[in-house]
């Protein structure tokens, strides 16, 4: 006999304590009512689709091995794209949420869905109701009296609070990816670096950064390069770490970079050898630092 399905939708950008609730949540349901459970998410996520000034906090690679672990049977990343930005709220719950067999829904008391977000609380449990489906909303997740969200997490990110963003997280804040062919630009600042693939997305923080990686088994410190190279007029985000005391070859593998804290902001230089003295610099700052976590 086919089983239907105990869900949950969102973003889930940052998989943070509040998220984990809603998976909780269906898992448990799951088990009591014989369903699957199924996360209903999105890629890309509508403030990326919008070009909101928001940017996300968890890399892709990160949010699926993060979603395995869980055990989850069925993701749906729903590709975010003009057809979708204009499904109507009832065809949106009659595609994604009937025909796909949802017994148990769960969703937070800000939910909303459909085009332009016309769809709310009081119309989902109209057609929960009419359709026989459970639904049940969690009210705002909070620690010491304040409530975790991903807006909160951002902010902690951009100010390099990484240990608090980390509680928020209930796991040490990284960004995983593959080690991809940069743009040799390393070659020209005799600084070999390792350029992790973070898929075009835009992150919500940069800057230069202590950071901590692990390479069959051993944890190494490294000096991480994130966001836009203006010095080299590049402005599109990315992700490059330069290896303390390392000198094989990474490339072609998947490290997770741990953000332990700022080294500085990232600025245009006016000359190659300018930002080599400045990397230099870089280097003395990140062996100071890294006594602290050692």
């Amino acid at each position: 006999m086919k089983k239907g399905y105990a869900t949950t939708i969102g973003n889930f950008d940052g998989l943070h304590k509040g998220h984990m609730a809603l998976i909780k949540k269906i898992k448990t349901q799951a088990k009591k009512m014989d369903l699957k459970t199924k996360i209903i998410t999105f890629n890309p996520y509508p403030f990326e689709f919008f070009k909101l000034e928001k940017n996300r906090i968890l890399s892709e690679l990160d949010k699926n091995i993060i979603l395995s672990d869980l055990k989850i049977d069925h993701v749906n990343a729903i590709n975010f794209n003009d057809h979708f930005r204009n499904t109507s709220a009832e065809d949106f719950f009659n595609e994604y949420l009937l025909e796909e067999d949802v017994k148990y829904l769960i969703v937070g008391k800000d939910f909303k869905f459909g085009k332009d977000r016309l769809g709310d609380l009081k119309l989902l449990k109209t057609l929960c109701d009419r359709n026989e489906i459970i639904l049940e909303v969690l009210e705002d997740f909070e620690i010491n009296g304040s409530k975790i969200s991903s807006t909160l997490i951002r902010e902690l990110l951009m100010h390099s609070k990484f240990q608090e963003a980390s509680k928020l997280l209930g796991r040490t804040y990284q960004i995983s990816g593959k080690v991809i062919k940069g743009k040799s630009l390393g070659k020209r600042i005799s600084t070999p670096t390792a350029n992790i693939d973070i898929e075009n997305k835009e992150f919500c923080f940069s800057g230069v950064f202590l950071g901590k990686t692990e390479i069959d088994k051993i944890g190494y410190f490294c000096i991480v390069n994130f966001g836009p190279k203006p010095t080299f007029d590049d402005y599109e985000q990315s992700l490059e770490v330069h290896i303390l005391d390392y000198d094989g070859n990474v490339y072609d593998e998947a490290l997770s970079i741990e953000f332990l804290c700022k080294i500085r902001d990232q600025i245009r230089f006016n000359s190659i050898d300018e930002l080599k003295n400045q990397i230099n610099e870089d280097k003395i700052k990140a062996e100071e630092l890294k006594e602290l976590y050692e």
